[in-house]
């Protein structure tokens, strides 16, 4: 049973790895969207702050997600007995 427990997990870790290059790739795009458009001038100063705030506490919750996600990970590594 400890056997298939590490095995699924190594596949749930693999999975979110994978999802994790995925989330980094679309955020560095996003990123650089984000500044072509502050850089046009298309924004007025309030919407541009507006912009400036929404990236930065999405940034904030995306960091909570991700250190819940892995600490978890963590717990279920120390409950299974450690992935080979």
């Amino acid at each position: 049973m400890k056997d298939a427990s590490k095995e699924i997990l190594r596949f749930w870790k693999t999975q979110w790895e994978a999802y994790m290059k995925s989330m980094m790739a679309m955020q560095e795009q996003g990123e650089t969207m984000l500044e072509m458009i502050q850089k046009s001038g298309v924004l007025q100063e309030g919407s541009l702050n507006m912009v400036r705030e929404w990236a930065k506490k999405y940034k904030s919750i995306q960091k909570s997600y991700l250190d819940a996600v892995e600490e978890h990970f963590e717990k279920l590594d120390d409950i299974i007995g450690g992935t080979p």
